[in-house]
């Protein structure tokens, strides 16, 4: 067809009075505009309005179609159909392909964020972040699925403004929306009138997806049970929260400038930190990881990570395979640490009444204790955990002698409950402490080097407390 001919048409019939000032002053001032193309009605639309509105500016267009090979020869006819469009318009189209979808063993096993993390990451290849503008086809109708979807999610202020009208994602990528406005009926009508063609991607009319049967069936009854138009209400909600959203960022940026150690991308005071709002906490970690290239914490290791502050605790939590986030109230500081750096370090000495700091974080102290009756029936009953404290019946020669080392290929001891030793793998392997974890907890072994307690896992047996034990060893690990 007369692609060409089709985006005049298309630009006379839907005007630009829908595009929002501020988007389009954005879209006029960046060097690079691209726009996100699948060959889908919405991004049809985007490139026909932009190869013809570009034309008025002078304004150079690249579209980007990513092949995620979900649908077999579907998904190469949509390839061939948007190389066809771009063809037609005189636009630069970049194409990229997932092979084999990354590994995935069918298409139905490969989940709407795998397919979104790969599609992310063949744009950041494709163009230049920090020059360039992203154009993608999301519209009014796709509001409502996207608040359920990250309110299922449990996603706070800035997750639920999404999607909004400019955004920055990973990699520096800058992405904009400009038919937020605009209803699905509307854009496919000024599309047929115009006379375009489009291609349907079979699987938006499948429940295989989360947002599909959000689409299919929740929303279709949510919208029959409103007393009024759900989109334009919804459209609303999201514009009032990205408001406050947006307000709350302007003054955490002002707290930014306080909390952040100047010259160190990677490192926030501990003591301004602590004095932040909780809000304030949680954005300016998240900030550290997002702007040094690595994925947030989960909702749990974060709630971790700002109750160790509340206490004023240390902190150490693993951020993926290469870096902990490490902070400690004593050096005054909270940042990114390379799991390398910290992992390997020498045997010491760990004398009564001491506390000592680990090199990859964390605490341990040893202390000698009175053993009252009740507090004793409750060890020997099992009511006291060992996960981070333990009480031993050790002798003078443990206590005079007490050493802390990391794991040795082979070290095995006698768990408290069990008849003979056990390899400290297999007991790592058995609770479940990661791999990571296991080359950084700190083992307490006697002068002899026999193994008496490692944080997270039982004591060794022949220290058990008995009802003879009147005075005992007391070790803690804190994190």
């Amino acid at each position: 067809m007369n692609w060409s001919k089709a985006a005049e048409d298309l630009f006379e019939i839907a005007g630009d009075e829908w595009l929002s000032p501020p988007l389009e002053d954005r879209i006029e001032s960046v060097s690079n505009l691209y726009v996100a193309c699948s060959g889908g009605s919405d991004s049809v639309f985007l490139a026909l309005f932009f190869s013809h509105w570009r034309k008025r500016i002078g304004k150079s267009l690249v579209a980007l179609h990513f092949n995620h090979r979900l649908r077999g020869d579907e998904s190469d006819r949509d390839e061939a159909f948007c190389a066809d469009l771009c063809a037609g318009l005189g636009i630069e189209l970049k194409s990229g392909r997932w092979e084999a979808n990354q590994g995935a063993s069918s298409p139905k096993r490969v989940s709407e964020d795998e397919a979104r993390r790969a599609r992310m990451a063949f744009f950041a290849k494709a163009i230049d972040a920090r020059e360039g503008l992203v154009l993608t086809g999301h519209h009014a109708d796709d509001l409502g699925e996207t608040l359920l979807m990250r309110l299922s999610r449990g996603s706070g202020l800035q997750g639920l403004t999404a999607p909004r009208e400019v955004s920055k994602g990973l990699n520096g990528l800058v992405f904009g929306r400009p038919l937020l406005g605009l209803r699905k009926s509307e854009i496919v009508g000024w599309l047929e009138r115009a006379g375009a063609v489009w291609r349907e991607d079979a699987s938006n009319q499948t429940d295989d997806y989360y947002r599909n049967r959000l689409r299919r069936h929740v929303l279709p009854e949510w919208e029959k049970a409103t007393d009024r138009p759900l989109v334009e209400r919804l459209a609303q909600s999201r514009a009032l929260l990205e408001e406050d959203w947006r307000a709350l960022d302007e003054s955490f940026e002002r707290v930014w400038r306080r909390i952040s150690v100047p010259g160190d991308a990677l490192t926030l005071s501990w003591g301004r930190l602590l004095e932040a709002p909780r809000a304030f906490q949680r954005r300016a970690i998240a900030r550290i990881l997002i702007d040094n290239g690595c994925s947030p914490l989960s909702f749990a290791a974060m709630t971790g990570v700002l109750e160790a502050l509340r206490r004023n605790r240390p902190v150490r939590a693993s951020i993926n395979e290469e870096a902990w986030l490490l902070g400690d109230p004593e050096k005054g500081v909270l940042g990114i640490a390379s799991k390398a750096a910290q992992a390997n370090w020498s045997p010491f000495r760990l004398p009564l009444g001491t506390i000592a700091s680990l090199p990859g974080g964390g605490r341990i102290n040893a202390q000698e204790v009175e053993m009252n009756d009740d507090f004793k029936k409750r060890i020997m009953s099992g009511e006291v955990s060992h996960r981070d404290r333990v009480f031993l019946d050790a002798g003078a020669q443990q206590m005079g002698g007490l050493r802390v080392r990391l794991w040795n290929a082979g070290d095995s001891y006698r768990p408290m409950g069990r008849k003979s030793p056990v390899k400290l793998k297999e007991l790592f392997s058995d609770r479940k402490i990661s791999k990571e974890s296991r080359h950084s907890l700190p083992i307490i072994v006697d002068s002899d080097d026999e193994i008496l307690w490692v944080p997270g896992l039982p004591p060794n047996e022949s220290q058990r407390i008995g009802p003879r034990t009147s005075r005992a060893l007391q070790l803690t690990y804190q994190i």
